[in-house]
């Protein structure tokens, strides 16, 4: 309790606050300080003066504590403490950095006494020690502008330096330009390894970033496996090529993480600015888009912005847009192709596939529709739909008669999949044991507990599980081994081509089916479509069949009725053909010395079917160019209405032809479909690569 202090106890007062005062002064938080009348220091406390001098400082003014006496404070306007003290003005929060050492900082306060007679005698004041202030500061504009893990600049900061970028370029009269790219694979390791393994593997691509690009420009992270370099003074093709094939050789070499050793890549979307007064945003916005088509075209690549890459994006956006509404509004359908046993020649069950008939575009194929569904999120509102319908469609067959439903690595990886599949059948009343989930190696890349616990809760309610398109993706013999599947799909890729000469398929379906049996899983042959395809996979012991030799897939009155059927007849092609690919190209023919402009309609290995006016003869050889090396000597093996069969008299590589007019653009690839009708849909149903689905 505070009590009044009179005039006799003025020397017990005085005495006790320099008591208190020389405590403050111990604890160091706070110091004090006086100066004669020229700014020489006449008083220091001995705390500070200890501290100064291990950093070899010896002040004699108050000036030289510091390392520069002008205050960071906004309310100081600059002005310095050498100012304050020659003007005799009082000043409060000076805040200024101690000389010798980056860490320590104070708030000065001070102004002037006088003697009795109100001479000046000096200044005389005292200091606040900010030195965890300051260094919360620091950590808080750390936190703000640079990544916490790499150190690296984060998105905003690295947003700002493109934005600086481009006004700079403006006043030059040069372009800068920006990348973005993200890791391949990055989330298997992450789910594999764990988290604080993907941190470690993030620091250890970091600095393999920073040293290439090697001071050319800036290296940011803009969160998770995404990255941002930011050149502002390179805008050449070619160099920005060269530094672009360099992050992805050097990225994908093998990193050492605790004893494991972890193989990545990366995907890299490059945009330069041009006199467009685009913003960082556009800037950033394009080389998405960039990145988007170099994972398109297979990763480990990289691509430049092109200006048709808008038009795909909106023709995407309007695509899931229209995916949304058809939902809403019942666009889409089911389709079922018949499954058929090998040596009995019954009906055992249908694939269900789905299809969608847009109100304005008419039949949409599922390869343009279900990588948009898969990469928006609509893919589990769609499975969901096709589950359940499909269930309720199934019950109505006989007990025989199983359905098999395509699962997205999408859905597969929801824990919810388990409980829809079991809310599915019993709205349905559908036994477990009739329905058939297929899944390809894509879901399993990610094998994890869960992925593992959900295939054991599926096989539980009696579901049966197919590994789909078996030997198209990683084929990883480790799955057969540890995940009971109830039967493995044999790729129509397989089956097509497998009884012309000198194809190797034969061996290797020989393989699975003999693999299959020893793991006690049944085997189907997918795409079978002709009758010596069908002698051969019955020969080589596949337990099913799945083909246009047994009908197309058809809607669910059509199915029913199959159903209560009695067996199935085959009808087909008597022999295999190579398989045709359609395009529209234009070529040159010569026949007798004569030579005409000529447009193909479709192209196999074998053979091609031409567009002519020549008046050719069945039997005579023709020379074709279209834009091969090498002109093609053909046999004329039928005329019709215009148009002449060609066969080859050498086999040709078919993807020569295919890539050489492939635009690799989504653009190209979608119109394609949108344009087709629905008989002219060559796949019964989606064939996704896994690696296509991880890219996204």
């Amino acid at each position: 309790m505070s009590r009044f202090i009179g005039a006799g106890d003025a020397g017990l007062a005085e005495s006790q606050a320099a008591r208190l005062l020389a405590k403050y002064e111990e604890k160091g938080k706070g110091w004090f300080w006086a100066t004669h009348r020229d700014g020489s220091l006449s008083y220091l406390s001995a705390k500070i003066s200890s501290t100064m001098a291990t950093f070899g400082v010896y002040p004699a003014n108050l000036s030289d504590l510091v390392d520069s006496d002008t205050s960071l404070a906004e309310e100081a306007s600059e002005r310095s403490l050498s100012f304050y003290i020659a003007s005799r003005i009082p000043f409060d929060g000076l805040v200024l950095k101690a000389k010798g050492d980056d860490d320590l900082w104070w708030s000065l306060t001070g102004g002037p006494y006088h003697d009795e007679a109100g001479r000046y005698c000096g200044f005389v004041g005292f200091a606040v020690d900010l030195t965890d202030q300051k260094n919360s500061e620091i950590k808080l504009l750390q936190l703000a502008r640079f990544d916490s893990l790499t150190s690296l600049a984060n998105r905003e900061t690295m947003r700002q330096a493109l934005e600086n970028s481009l006004v700079s370029c403006a006043h030059r009269k040069q372009r800068c330009a920006t990348m973005i790219l993200d890791l391949d694979r990055f989330k298997l390791v992450n789910d594999t390894f764990g988290h604080l393994m993907g941190d470690q593997l993030l620091k250890a691509v970091s600095e393999r970033l920073v040293n290439t690009v090697a001071g050319r420009g800036q290296v940011g992270r803009l969160g998770g496996d995404e990255f941002q370099l930011v050149f502002a003074d390179i805008c050449e093709e070619d160099i920005l090529s060269t530094i672009a094939a360099d992050i992805i050789y050097t990225l994908s070499q093998p990193y050492i993480i605790k004893t494991q050793l972890i193989t990545i890549g990366t995907s890299i979307g490059i945009a330069t600015s041009d006199y467009d007064h685009r913003s960082a945003i556009d800037l950033i916005r394009d080389a998405d888009l960039a990145l988007y088509a170099a994972k398109a075209a297979g990763k480990g690549t990289y691509r430049f912005f092109a200006s048709e890459m808008h038009e795909q994006a909106l023709l995407r956006q309007q695509i899931e847009e229209d995916m949304q509404r058809a939902l809403e509004r019942g666009e889409f359908h089911l389709a079922y192709q018949p499954v058929i046993d090998t040596q009995s020649n019954a009906l055992a069950g249908f694939e269900a596939l789905v299809r969608w008939t847009h109100s304005v575009r008419g039949v949409m194929s599922p390869a343009v529709f279900i990588p948009i569904a898969e990469e928006s999120g609509l893919i589990n509102e769609l499975g969901e739909w096709v589950l359940r319908t499909a269930c309720i469609e199934a019950a109505k067959w006989p007990s025989s008669v199983s359905v098999a439903v395509n699962i997205s690595p999408v859905q597969f990886s929801s824990q919810a999949l388990p409980t829809l599949v079991t809310s599915a059948l019993a709205y349905a009343g559908l036994p477990a044991d009739r329905l058939e989930l297929e899944i390809t190696e894509g879901a399993l890349l990610n094998d994890t507990a869960k992925t593992r616990a959900a295939i054991a809760t599926l096989k539980g309610l009696g579901v049966k599980i197919a590994l789909d398109d078996f030997g198209t993706g990683y084929s990883s013999l480790g799955y057969l081994k540890t995940i009971p599947f109830d039967k493995i799909k044999i790729d129509q890729s397989f089956i097509k081509g497998a009884t012309l000469r000198g194809s190797n398929n034969i061996p290797i379906i020989k393989a699975i089916v003999g693999l299959a049996n020893d793991l006690g899983m049944i085997t189907t042959a997918e795409g079978v479509e002709t009758e010596d395809q069908l002698a051969l996979v019955r020969e080589l012991g596949c337990t099913l069949i799945q083909g246009y030799i047994y009908g197309r897939p058809m809607d669910a009155y059509s199915a029913m009725n199959r159903a209560q059927g009695n067996g199935s007849a085959a009808s087909g092609h008597r022999n295999d053909r190579a398989e045709r690919r359609r395009l529209i190209r234009a070529g040159q023919i010569t026949a007798r010395a004569t030579s005409e402009a000529v447009r193909l309609r479709n192209i196999s290995c074998t053979g091609a079917m031409v567009e002519t006016s020549l008046p050719l003869q069945i039997g005579e050889v023709v020379s074709l160019e279209i834009g091969l090396l090498e002109p093609l000597d053909a046999d004329v093996r039928w005329i019709k209405d215009g148009r002449a069969g060609l066969k080859f008299m050498e086999p040709i590589d078919i993807e020569e032809i295919l890539l050489s007019k492939s635009k690799a653009s989504f653009k190209a690839f979608v119109p394609e479909y949108l344009s087709k009708d629905s008989s002219d849909l060559y796949a019964d149903k989606v064939r996704l690569d896994p690696r296509t689905l991880n890219r996204r």
